[in-house]
């Protein structure tokens, strides 16, 4: 499972992962950044890729919304949500989740 030494992350483990996986049921969820490394700034948000087939009839920049809404998060959470065959592709690149895959916790 996840390290849980920081507060948010753990907090977010706790209350709303569960909800997550119950309306989304994500194939992956790997948090990544400054929470896992940690060395968050207390004003440092937690940073989450979301995989799941349920994105796939959703516009890519209104998938974080839905998400959040779904959520009522408070705030400082920032969301990359992908589709399985988008997160495969993305993965095989240079970019934000092939560091998350290597420096990130899969939840």
């Amino acid at each position: 499972m996840a390290q849980t030494e920081d507060r948010k992350l753990a907090e977010f483990i706790r209350a709303d992962l569960p909800m997550l996986r119950d309306r989304l049921a994500p194939l992956r969820v790997i948090a990544f950044g400054s929470r896992v490394r940690g060395d968050a700034l207390s004003t440092s948000d937690l940073d989450l890729i979301l995989v799941s087939p349920r994105f796939a009839a959703v516009p890519f920049l209104r998938r974080p919304v839905e998400v959040l809404e779904m959520l009522d998060y408070p705030g400082g959470l920032e969301l990359l949500c992908y589709t399985p065959e988008e997160f495969e592709e993305k993965r095989r690149e240079l970019g934000i989740v092939r560091v998350a895959i290597e420096e990130g916790i899969t939840l």
